[in-house]
């Protein structure tokens, strides 16, 4: 707890370093999870769809030790408290929250059956910025996602922005001075005509790719339905994703799209283009302009680099998720590619 005698400075740096957890999965990896993720995300990979060898989408990785309905995490989990920084900071009069980037690595894909647990710890901490979504700080925690038996799977470094709200509603400028005070990228524009694609998940052989390809692009129309559903599927019951005043007494003008909805539209459009047996390696991104209803999230992307390796290559795409306000996300990804001499 905040300790009133102690500057404000001296009693975050207190709040840094703890390593909590272990914070455990209500249930193991579900057939009925990886159906009601990939039915909210649109995500047709057969890899994640009922079969012999069915893995579950690696985005997936922060959803298995959500807390549930009632805000609780499952039996056996540590009584600490995982986000003790936020209540502390909300303490000294910083109550609004909204996550601002992930930058996640996958050691591997989790298979049915299996069991999740994660550990956190707050690694950092930034100086006390004054945005036009309001005044805070940024918090950056490290995740590690474990099975049961200790196997790492994943692990992310996630940012969150803890803040008092500005008066009024957020724009699309305020947007961007976020961003800017955050010191993160922007990346590039997506072209206004778009083409649509039905993928067919064949894997792109890596021979035949050079840098600068472009990805399709992807339009994907934000609704309520989906923001929601988003919401539920990714098992973030936050108020501000369903709520329209939560979401404005946080300076929002109306319920908008979390993080974990933004990961898995990302990784939906990269595994469509390259295909059912990629694999997703790492991605890294920065949110910007919520995704609002009604509006439309036109995703884009190039390939960045190529390594080759003996059976195929490490493909880095940036890509970028657009809307009328601008960026909503922008980042890259790597992704393990066959080549298709090698598989056959």
């Amino acid at each position: 707890m905040p300790t009133a005698s102690l500057p404000e400075s001296q009693q975050l740096e207190r709040l840094k370093g703890h390593r909590r957890g272990p914070y455990l999965s209500h249930n193991p990896v579900s057939a009925t999870q990886i159906w009601q993720w990939c039915s909210a995300m649109g995500d047709n990979n057969p890899s994640y769809h009922h079969g012999e060898g069915q893995i579950a989408p690696p985005a997936m990785m922060q959803m298995w030790t959500m807390r549930d309905f009632n805000d609780r995490y499952a039996p056996g989990s540590t009584s600490a408290p995982p986000y003790q920084v936020f209540e502390d900071m909300r303490a000294l009069g910083y109550p609004a929250n909204v996550a601002v980037s992930y930058d996640i690595r996958f050691h591997r894909y989790l298979r049915l059956g299996e069991s999740a647990q994660h550990f956190t710890s707050v690694v950092n901490i930034s100086d006390r910025k004054a945005t036009r979504l309001g005044t805070g700080y940024f918090v950056t925690e490290r995740v590690e996602y474990l099975t049961v038996d200790e196997t790492v799977f994943a692990d992310a470094l996630i940012t969150y922005f803890q803040y008092q709200a500005a008066a009024a509603t957020l724009d699309a400028e305020a947007l961007v001075a976020l961003n800017t005070a955050a010191e993160l990228p922007l990346g590039e524009s997506a072209d206004t005509d778009v083409n649509l694609w039905q993928p067919d998940f064949s894997d792109i052989d890596p021979c035949g790719l050079k840098i600068g390809d472009r990805l399709p692009q992807l339009r994907i129309p934000i609704t309520h339905r989906l923001i929601v559903g988003g919401a539920i599927a990714t098992q973030d019951f936050i108020p501000v994703h369903h709520n329209v005043p939560a979401a404005q007494a946080a300076g929002m003008s109306d319920i908008f799209m979390n993080i974990l909805t933004t990961s898995g539209l990302s990784a939906r459009y990269l595994s469509d283009w390259a295909g059912a047996g990629s694999r997703l390696q790492g991605i890294k991104f920065n949110l910007m302009a919520p995704n609002f209803p009604g509006d439309v999230m036109v995703m884009a992307g190039e390939v960045a680099a190529i390594e080759a390796g003996p059976a195929g290559a490490s493909v880095q795409v940036a890509f970028t998720g657009s809307n009328r306000q601008g960026y909503h996300t922008s980042g890259t990804a790597t992704l393990a590619l066959l080549n298709k001499k090698t598989t056959g």
